[in-house]
């Protein structure tokens, strides 16, 4: 790849690239902040430090230039979603109510990833309170997504996916809640990864739900993924969220568990067709595939189940702002806390008792095999100003629920189509097998 179009490559090849000596840091983040100029229009970034990302850049190349021995990120750039914290820069979470609110220090990932000397460009665009899917934010305007103009990217980590797919950085870190990772992951055409609960801190994160969050990676290879989370899965004693979890040996050739009634699920024709043909081409090359029936697990009843405990945490995360300037948040979000704000104690509890009950179903699953394969969304990425589907997060909350990793990669598709994702689901502790199963030949990154 020329070193001129090394800003869209993935980050093993910049990596690699630094390493050989055929680009700079400065050189490769002066790529990327130009490719952000270039495109305005996507609004992808809410915020950016130019200067601070060209020292730390500079940086990077003195150490290297000094001969000292650097990790693989050092000197790559990412840039983070706006409701976690890094250091000198606001953090909005998408909302108008947090304008002008400046970090004082980095989220516990965003340390992690310093330390590894990656360059921080700046804060990426987001769902209003990270609770929505499309990142049509009304007080910083909407996130296309770069595959479509006019089309909504996901969420509600919008902005993340769409640098990554744009080119306007290699890694970005997302939040995901009931899907906020994985959803615009498959909308873009990125990876997107939720690790099980606890493995990466949600430390220096504006919370959308203790019992759900995660913060996650968006890259554009899955081969990306084996030089992050090395440095993200780290244990943050000072995390009440954090879990010290041990790790499960990574399968290159795991058994597949598919669902036999995908179409029941609500998904549409053309998710349908991608996924039948992922499962074709496993079965092809001599994949063990399991197909089992889903139908009898109610999604759309657990997904409504979590958004009551993610409106009931956001009442408690912005209770402050909520009594003070409630004119500040938009009539969606206040129809949606409102909502949480009139159901009694015990509506929340059997909420939590349903979403509970997605171990059981997840554990199934797994008797049958050690990775399930489901679409990653049940729609492609839909024009904004159309009618939102009530379903889109219906096949990624589940593993929410269940604290389990899930990872969303893209399927081949023809010219011009709109994304489609596939997500392998594992159990906890198992990253290791998604990033390692063997998927040449099945999806396109």
């Amino acid at each position: 790849m020329p070193s001129t179009d090394l800003h869209l490559g993935d980050l093993t090849t910049q990596s690699q690239a630094l390493a050989a000596g055929r680009v700079s840091s400065v050189e490769l983040t002066r790529a990327q902040l130009d490719a952000i100029a270039a495109r305005p229009a996507l609004n992808a970034y809410l915020h950016l430090d130019a200067k601070g990302a060209l020292r730390a850049a500079a940086a990077s190349d003195a150490r290297r230039a000094a001969g000292l021995a650097l990790g693989a990120l050092d000197g790559l750039a990412l840039a983070v979603k706006d409701n976690i914290d890094v250091a000198g820069m606001p953090t909005t979470a998408g909302m108008a109510t947090r304008r002008g609110r400046v970090a004082a220090q980095d989220a516990f990932a965003v340390a992690r990833l310093r330390e590894a000397g990656m360059v921080v460009l700046g804060k990426l665009n987001m769902h209003e309170a990270a609770l929505g899917a499309t990142n049509d934010n009304p007080h910083y305007g909407r996130c296309e997504n770069p595959q479509r103009a006019g089309y909504t990217p996901g969420g509600s980590s919008g902005g993340s996916a769409c640098a990554v797919a744009a080119g306007l950085c290699a890694l970005a870190l997302g939040s995901d809640t009931m899907g906020s990772v994985r959803i615009p992951a498959a909308y873009c055409g990125v990876v997107g990864l939720k690790a099980s609960y606890g493995r990466i801190s949600t430390g220096g994160s504006v919370a959308c739900s203790y019992a759900l969050d995660h913060i996650g990676p968006l890259t554009r290879s899955r081969r990306d993924l084996a030089l992050v989370m090395p440095v993200l899965a780290a244990f943050d004693a000072g995390c009440a969220d954090a879990r010290d979890l041990a790790s499960r040996p990574a399968l290159e050739a795991p058994h597949w568990v598919a669902a036999a009634d995908v179409e029941a699920l609500g998904v549409s024709p053309a998710v349908a067709a991608a996924y039948r043909g992922a499962l074709q081409a496993l079965r092809a090359r001599g994949d063990a595939v399991c197909e089992i029936a889903l139908a009898g697990y109610d999604f759309g009843r657990a997904r409504r189940a979590g958004l009551l405990v993610v409106e009931a945490d956001l009442l408690v995360e912005h209770a402050e702002d909520w009594r003070a300037c409630p004119d500040q948040f938009s009539s969606e979000l206040t129809r949606l806390l409102r909502y949480a704000d009139r159901q009694p104690a015990a509506a929340y509890a059997a909420a939590m008792r349903t979403v509970a009950a997605a171990h059981v179903e997840v554990a199934r699953w797994f008797a049958h095999g050690d990775v399930m394969l489901l679409p990653t969304t049940p729609q492609q990425a839909f024009a904004f100003g159309a009618p939102v589907p009530a379903n889109q997060a219906d096949l990624t909350s589940i593993a929410n629920m269940a604290g389990v990793p899930a990872l969303s990669v893209p399927l081949p598709v023809a010219a011009g189509e709109l994304p489609v994702g596939l997500q392998l689901i594992a159990p906890v502790g198992a990253e290791a097998t998604l990033l390692a199963a063997r998927l040449d030949g099945v999806c396109a990154a």
